[in-house]
Order: structure tokens, then C-alpha cells, then sequence
């Protein structure tokens, strides 16, 4: 009888360890999927911040073409060689303005997806 009270002790002792294992585990992925989460969460606003940058560039960069269209414009309708010479050389100015700041824009845009790829696959892993 003694043997048997031990056995189910020690049936429960043992009980007692696996629950407590399983408890330990169950709390580490837990907090695992709030890490996965809030990571989740910081991927998201940073691509949303980025969509929101691509798309004031894109504004931004339709604007000064319009500007430039509607200098072109005044430009075909001037007689004046010397306002046509001043403006050609403006719109050139603009031009390389322009190409210099888009290359910027892409170069900055495909950094900030490269980072955003570099996290997503850390956080994969």
C-alpha cells in the first residue's frame, strides 16, 4: 500500500512538472506572437509611411512637370530670342533639378524597402 501511495505521488509530481512545463512554454509563445505582432504592427505603419512619401513625391514631382509644361508653353509663344535663351536655359537648370531629385527619391524609396525587407526577414527567422 505504501508503494502504491508513492507511485501516485510521484504520478503527480510528475503531472505537476509537465503542467508546469506546458504553462512555461504556453507564456513563451505568447509572448513570441505579441512580439510577432507588434513587429507585424511597426512593418505596417512603416510601409504606410512610406506609400505616404511615394505618393507625395509622385504629387510633388507632377507639379514641377506641370511647371515646367507651362513654361515651355510661354516659351513657344514668345518672340523675344533672349527670354527664349534665358528660359531653354532655366528648363534645362530644372531638368537636371528635377532628374538629381527623383534619383535621390529612388535611391532613398529603395533603401527604406530594403530596410523594411531586412526586418520582415529577421523577424521571419
Amino acid at each position: 500500500m505504501f508503494s502504491k501511495g508513492k507511485k501516485t505521488r510521484l504520478a503527480l509530481e510528475a503531472l505537476v512538472a509537465e503542467v508546469a512545463a506546458l504553462r512555461t512554454e504556453l507564456e513563451a509563445q505568447a509572448h513570441a506572437v505579441a512580439t510577432e505582432r507588434d513587429s507585424a504592427r511597426m512593418a505596417s505603419e512603416r510601409l504606410t509611411a512610406l506609400e505616404a512619401r511615394v505618393s507625395g513625391m509622385g504629387s510633388e514631382l507632377s507639379r514641377q512637370l506641370h511647371e515646367l509644361g507651362d513654361e515651355i508653353e510661354l516659351l513657344t509663344n514668345s518672340k523675344d530670342q533672349a527670354a527664349v535663351e534665358a528660359t531653354v536655359t532655366a528648363l534645362r537648370d530644372a531638368q537636371v533639378r528635377l532628374a538629381t531629385e527623383q534619383a535621390r527619391y529612388e535611391i532613398t524609396f529603395r533603401q527604406d524597402l530594403a530596410a523594411l525587407a531586412d526586418q520582415l526577414l529577421r523577424r521571419n527567422k
